[in-house]
């Protein structure tokens, strides 16, 4: 599907590294389901457009809606279970819990995405919300709830794996890249006629890092990384 190439890359990027994971697995993908915790707005249908894919959200536009606390569903009920930008955005605490719960309702594989905690990530996180601050514009929902749980960390990474031997992570995405495409998206001017057509050169923006990206987004390090790749592969 063409359209997934205009997401913002933030977006793009995220759906585009979990899609991938998936599709590492030789599968059928007729008889193959898929549960997305948090994914309300179903963009992960655009990138595995073969596969059943069902939602579950705290919010409207869900498939099916849960209270962020239990996931409504009976253990081996999908195959593949994933979370993309979730975790941040519930406390440090709940955080292993949610993907036993994801573990126990999958049949072969968790994949969990979600921002890290690199040092150029907690930097550039603080100096949003000071810029923020003082332009006077209030912080927007996602940011604040980063800042009020924090970002995954190392640490709680490894404290997973330790409490499942099946815990593998990875760190990808370019914090640089991240920063760029926030810059763009938020570029506007006092000409309301302009801004019409810069928001129509956003898509085209969109549309070559989209195809760019995935060429730069791998082997990140613990000082530069946006993002976590937590995965849980059954034994077969």
């Amino acid at each position: 599907m063409l359209s997934k190439y205009l997401l913002p890359p933030d977006v793009f990027i995220r759906h585009w590294l979990v899609a991938s994971e998936i599709k590492k697995c030789s599968f059928d993908s007729i008889k193959i389901s898929l549960l997305d915790v948090g994914g309300s707005l179903g963009e992960l249908r655009k990138f595995l457009p073969n596969l059943k894919i069902v939602t579950t959200d705290v919010v409207a536009g869900a498939d099916v809606l849960y209270d962020g606390y239990k996931l409504p569903f009976k253990k081996g009920e999908y195959d593949y279970v994933v979370s993309i930008d979730t975790l941040e955005h519930i406390p440090a605490g709940r955080r292993l819990n949610l993907l036993t719960q994801m573990d126990n309702i999958s049949i072969k594989k968790v994949i969990a995405i979600a921002p890290f905690a690199s040092q150029e990530h907690e930097k550039y996180e603080n100096e949003l919300v000071r810029r923020f601050a003082k332009t006077g514009q209030p912080v927007p929902p996602y940011l604040s709830e980063h800042r009020k749980y924090g970002l995954l960390t190392s640490d709680q990474l490894d404290a997973f794996s330790k409490k499942n031997k099946l815990i593998v992570y990875k760190l990808v995405g370019r914090v640089w890249l991240d920063k760029y495409n926030f810059s763009v998206h938020m570029f506007e001017i006092k000409s309301g006629k302009l801004n019409k057509l810069i928001y129509l050169l956003k898509f085209g923006w969109n549309l070559i890092i989209n195809l760019l990206s995935p060429l730069i987004i791998f082997h990140s390090d613990k000082n530069t990384a946006s993002r976590a790749m937590i995965i849980i592969e059954k034994p077969k």
